[in-house]
């Protein structure tokens, strides 16, 4: 069996950035931008540990993209109105900042035009190398399936896009009892307990006292439900709304996964035509596959039209189109002896990829 990601080291990942321009941007002001470069960290629970070194609230950062905790990662970031001399005496295990300059605006996501990946797959043998070449040849003749990747979904626990399902549908009790209860053997033994214990019937003041420090959301959605019962949308209003958005676009997410995967069936040759993330504004009628999209909308029990979330409008998603394919750029490859694995051979493997296309995806197509 092949492996991927045995060490950090095996997967660097660097943004390629391009700072939009906006002529009528508002964000004037003193910004400092630095290079981050980390080793298993994701880039939020970084964020949240540099911000309470600095003493600053989290949102006066910047980011073009958010970055895997398993792998070395580069990427550019940007922190409103903190000196220089400030940031470079924050000591943080695995965490190297380099490259500060002072600007006047701040990084934003779509300043993010792709990444650039060196991926080392150890322990092949033999069999496995005549078959992974052959898998990276294809890639760069036909491209890959344009998938969105698990971590779209939750790294932890892949529970953001059922989340999101429920409250397109309206059914936000549901959707809140899901974001408290459901769990994964990839948390903690404590927050596990927590979860099924609340899941099980726990009273939700006991339930309050046993919640693990690290859960805030969870928190303030049991204080927010045991002082407004039954008020489940104001429970939801509880958490981000950045992370509510997230919610409803990773069921778009899987929504488009699930199209796109009765278009790799169905459609051959390959062509790379636009699928929709599906919106209250996705026109059915332009699509010459949309008895694939309908089927998927009936299997869901869903219509555009409930992407308005009327329970709480300010989730509504107009949708978008996302390419079927997508062709890596750049792609090259060389084995050699895998020195962590005897008798064995590693591949290192270098691509480029736009924004919003995930390597894990192609990595799955090289190894298969």
């Amino acid at each position: 069996m092949v492996k991927v990601k045995q060490i950090p080291e095996d997967f660097i990942v660097e943004e390629i950035f391009e700072k939009q321009r906006h002529e009528n941007r508002k964000e004037k002001g003193f910004y400092v931008w630095f290079t981050l470069k980390k080793k298993n960290w994701d880039t939020f629970s970084f964020l949240k540990t540099l911000s309470r070194a600095l003493g600053i609230s989290i949102k006066r950062f910047g980011y073009a993209g958010v970055k895997d905790r398993k792998a070395i990662t580069y990427q550019k970031i940007s922190v409103w109105n903190v000196p220089i001399e400030k940031l470079k005496k924050v000591k943080i295990k695995d965490i190297q900042m380099t490259d500060f300059q002072i600007k006047d605006e701040r990084i934003n996501i779509g300043d993010l035009k792709g990444n650039k990946f060196t991926v080392t797959i150890r322990d092949i043998d033999g069999n496995h190398m005549d078959r992974i070449k052959k898998n990276i040849e294809a890639l760069k003749k036909e491209g890959f399936v344009n998938l969105f990747g698990g971590q779209r979904f939750g790294s932890k626990r892949m529970v953001t896009h059922l989340v999101g399902r429920e409250i397109v549908k309206g059914n936000l009790k549901q959707a809140v009892w899901l974001y408290l209860t459901k769990s994964t053997k990839e948390e903690p033994r404590k927050t596990r307990r927590f979860r099924f214990m609340l899941k099980e019937g726990q009273d939700l003041k006991q339930a309050l006292k046993t919640c693990p420090k690290g859960l805030r959301i969870e928190k303030a959605i049991l204080n927010h439900l045991i002082s407004h019962p039954n008020d489940y949308a104001g429970a939801l209003r509880k958490v981000p709304k950045k992370l509510r958005k997230m919610f409803v676009h990773a069921y778009q997410a899987y929504l488009w996964n699930k199209i796109a995967g009765l278009l790799a069936e169905s459609v051959r040759p390959r062509t790379n035509i636009k699928i929709p993330m599906v919106g209250f504004g996705t026109d059915l009628k332009k699509y010459t596959f949309a008895d694939a999209i309908e089927k998927t909308l009936k299997e869901e029990l869903i219509s555009p039209n409930d992407f308005l979330v009327k329970r709480m409008p300010e989730l509504a998603s107009e949708g978008d189109e996302r390419d079927f394919l997508v062709f890596p750029k750049d792609l090259s490859y060389i084995f050699e002896r895998d020195e962590l694995n005897e008798d064995k051979m590693k591949c290192v493997l270098k691509f480029k990829l736009p924004k919003g296309s995930y390597a894990t995806v192609l990595l799955d197509e090289v190894i298969k």
